[in-house]
């Protein structure tokens, strides 16, 4: 009979703490010291610290401000006060973040709303870890634009940026633009264009049809939501799906994820009652087994003036829960059952605020650990899905045996993919670090209110519980000295990237330690 240490107890100790569903606390664990109209939010590790830190875009329609950065302390928390800070203002709305020119640094886009001089959207290059304080590369079009996305429309492993725009307050739809990606910047025009002007609020990329292309979902301001399909190396210029049960939503944002545990990938939408007619609910299209989602929800839950989703394993049991914000009310997570979500959430903030974007990750990095995926080759298929998401980092991406640069694939670390410049012949493996303990970010639009981080209460699993079993055993340590042997990322204990000498010592350091 192995060995087992007192990891049992705390295994007993984590049951009852799940039970209560007391992940965060009622009141936020970080507030920032300033208090704008903040908006547009990512978790990032910008500058390669190993900690992340948090991206804010503040102005919305009511303010020209600034973007910031609250970088990480190394102690796991947040700078109060941000400690960088666009020189340029505007009424900046979401933001996404993408290595656009292959350096190995994450850029940051960002959205503007009421635009001037034709700059709907820009991105600030990181430069070894600081980001520009201007623009480096700025929009062609004027559309009032509140979203924008990453991903690779044309299979090249490179991330174009698409623009949801238009303006549904005031009746006027925009052409809806993708700019793709140069190799080290973005289009001077955009590439590809709906057929049709259309007012959206967000945007997202995902493989919604499964046919390992990305595809692009538009949220529908003051019509339905709309997925674009992608061709191979382009986009439909009409939808090519789209929702039948609310004829005018009001959609902010969208997540994907398989909530559902059937491994298709499903799609929630954050469906705000403003004045168009939403229906001030969080709503889920589950994925179908021929593609796509059906067209009416097959959950919903009623907030009102619903305005944020986020997906993660928040309690670590291997599926997705669903965090969600509105504006001028609560922050809310749903534990997933195994199957999707209940008819009431697990935990409600006790603070009220206007929520815009809700960020998952690992601020005080408690809880995380490398791991390796590997993706035989399946004919041209250049897109893969990682066993969890958000991912927290990633360390190498090999191609039948050969690392790639940075410059030949584009990952989203929220959604969990990853899409490579060529098919493999061989096998795709991916090293990577995942979180069993996120924590949440919540950007806040009303600017009497700070900005929020909720830090995970939960214990973590015991960093030397090797093969996930409850238990600190012997069959751990066999387990360890197997991957170890074999190079394998997950024996990477001490998360540096490499598997050496130092992550022997450290796991056999926690084993003896019984954590």
């Amino acid at each position: 009979m192995p060995i087992r240490y007192h990891c049992v107890t705390l295994a007993a100790a984590l049951a009852t703490f799940q039970a209560a569903g007391q992940i965060f606390s009622a009141t936020p664990d970080w507030q920032s010291a300033d208090k704008q109209v903040s908006t547009g939010g990512a978790l990032v590790d910008l500058n390669r610290d190993g900690w992340l830190d948090l991206v804010v875009a503040n102005g919305n329609d009511i303010s020209r401000q600034r973007v910031v950065v609250y970088y990480n302390t190394g102690t796991g928390t947040l700078q109060t006060s941000p400690g960088w800070q666009s020189s340029d203002i505007a009424y900046h709305g979401h933001l996404d973040i993408a290595d656009v020119n292959g350096d190995g640094w994450p850029d940051v886009a960002v959205a503007v709303l009421l635009p001037q001089g034709g700059k709907s959207a820009k991105v600030y290059f990181n430069n070894n870890g600081v980001l520009s304080t201007t623009a480096g590369w700025q929009a062609s079009i004027g559309a009032d634009t509140f979203g924008v996305a990453f991903g690779d429309m044309n299979g090249d492993g490179k991330p174009d940026l698409a623009l949801a725009s238009g303006d549904a307050y005031n009746n006027v739809p925009a052409i809806n633009v993708v700019y793709a990606n140069t190799g080290t910047t973005l289009s001077a025009a955009p590439t590809w264009q709906t057929s049709a002007a259309r007012n959206y609020n967000n945007c997202l990329w995902m493989d919604a049809d499964g046919d390992g292309l990305l595809d692009l979902v538009m949220c529908g301001s003051n019509s339905q939501t709309h997925v674009y399909r992608n061709t191979g190396t382009t986009l439909t210029t009409s939808p090519a799906w789209s929702t039948a049960d609310v004829a005018a939503q009001f959609c902010l944002m969208a997540v994907s994820g398989d909530v559902t545990g059937d491994g298709r990938r499903d799609l929630i939408t954050a469906d705000n009652n403003q004045i168009f007619g939403g229906s001030g609910r969080f709503r889920q299209y589950t994925g179908l087994p021929a593609g796509f989602f059906g067209t009416t929800a097959s959950w919903t839950y009623l907030d009102g003036y619903t305005s944020a989703v986020a997906l993660g394993d928040l309690d670590a049991d291997g599926d997705l829960d669903l965090c969600t914000g509105e504006w001028f009310g609560r922050t809310r997570y749903f534990l997933n059952a195994g199957s999707g979500f209940g008819s009431s959430a697990t935990w409600t903030s006790g603070t009220t605020s206007t929520v815009e974007k809700l960020c998952l990750g690992d601020v005080n990095r408690d809880g995380l650990r490398a791991r390796e995926a590997a993706f035989p080759a399946d004919g041209p298929r250049k897109l893969f899905h990682l066993p969890v998401q958000p991912v927290q980092r990633l360390l190498w991406v090999t191609r039948d045996g050969v690392e790639l640069s940075p410059a030949q694939y584009h990952a989203n670390m929220d959604l969990g993919w990853l899409a490579i410049d060529a098919a493999p012949t061989s096998e795709v493996r991916v090293a990577y670090i995942e979180s069993r303990s996120l924590d949440l970010a919540v950007t806040n639009w009303d600017s009497s209110q700070s900005n929020y981080l909720f830090i995970n209460k939960r214990t973590p699993p015991c960093p030397s519980d090797f093969d996930g079993s409850g238990f600190v055993d012997t069959d751990d340590f066999d387990r360890f000295v197997e991957a170890f042997e074999a190079g394998i990322a997950s024996a990477d204990f001490d998360l540096s990237g490499f598997v050496d000498i130092e992550d022997y010592a450290a796991f056999v350091a926690a084993f003896e330690d019984g954590c």
